[in-house]
C-alpha cells in the first residue's frame, strides 16, 4: 500500500475521533471533560497525515504498508456508522452491588443551611449508593428521586443502576440501589424512581443501599448515561 493510502487510513482515524466528539457519541466511552482533547487529537492526526503524505511523496518512493493494513479501516467505518450502546445491566451484573466505603468522609449537603424539608430530593444513584450505607443518620426518614437503568438479580430483586467513570469505560464502576416494593421493569429500562430510605441489605461482602420504592416511571436514557 502506498504512503498516500497509509495517510488516508490515519485521516479516517482522525475524522472518526472528531465525529465522535462532535456528535456526542464520545460520552459512551469517556467523561464529558475529554471532548476538547478528542477534538484536538483528531484534528492533529488529520493534519499530520496530510503533511506526511505531501512531504514524503516528494522525497522518496515508499512501498508502504502491507495490504492487511486495509483492515484498520473496518473499525473506523464501524465507529462512523454504528451507534454503540453504553454499558448497561450486563456490565453491572458482573460487579458487586456493594458500594465501597469512601476513603474520606463524604459531604451530604442536602439538609445543611437550615433545609428541614422532607420532600423527595433528586439524588445521583452514585451518591445514594454510598450515603445510604455510610451516612445512615442523615438519610433515615427521607424521600429521594433517582434515575438509572434496571439491573435484575435473583429471586425478583432488582437494582436502579448507574455506571460511574473515573476516566473511561475501561474503569467503569456500577453503583446499584436495591429497589423494594415494586416489580422489576424490563432489563436495561431507564426509570425514574421515588421512594424512602430503607435499611441496607446485608451481604457477606458488605451492605447494599436500598430504597422502598413508591413510584416507578419509565424515562428516556440521558445523553450522558454515566455518573
Amino acid at each position: 500500500m502506498k504512503r498516500s493510502v497509509a495517510g488516508l487510513v490515519i485521516v479516517f482515524v482522525g475524522a472518526a475521533i472528531v465525529q465522535l466528539a462532535i456528535s456526542g457519541t464520545y460520552l459512551r466511552y469517556v467523561k464529558p471533560g475529554m471532548r476538547w482533547m478528542l477534538l484536538a487529537a483528531g484534528v492533529i492526526l488529520v493534519g499530520l497525515a496530510v503533511i506526511d503524505v505531501f512531504v514524503k511523496s516528494r522525497q522518496e518512493h515508499d512501498h508502504g504498508l502491507p495490504r492487511a493494513a486495509w483492515l484498520l479501516l473496518l473499525p473506523i467505518f464501524a465507529l462512523l456508522v454504528v451507534d454503540p450502546p453504553a454499558l448497561g445491566a450486563d456490565a453491572a451484573q458482573r460487579q458487586s452491588p456493594v458500594a465501597a466505603k469512601p476513603a474520606e468522609p463524604q459531604s451530604n449537603a442536602f439538609w445543611q443551611n437550615g433545609d428541614k424539608s422532607y420532600g423527595p430530593k433528586t439524588i445521583a444513584v452514585r451518591d445514594y449508593a454510598v450515603w445510604a450505607v455510610w451516612e445512615k443518620e442523615t438519610m433515615k426518614g427521607r424521600s429521594f428521586t433517582m434515575t438509572g437503568f434496571v439491573t435484575p438479580a435473583k429471586n425478583g430483586v432488582w437494582y436502579v443502576t448507574r455506571i460511574g467513570l473515573t476516566c473511561c469505560v475501561a474503569d467503569g464502576t456500577a453503583f446499584m440501589v436495591e429497589a423494594r416494593g415494586q416489580a422489576a421493569p424490563p432489563k436495561n429500562q431507564w426509570v425514574s424512581v421515588t421512594g424512602t430510605w430503607a435499611e441496607p441489605t446485608k451481604r457477606v461482602d458488605g451492605d447494599v443501599a436500598a430504597l422502598t420504592v413508591e413510584s416507578v416511571k419509565p424515562v428516556t436514557a440521558p445523553a450522558n448515561p454515566y455518573e
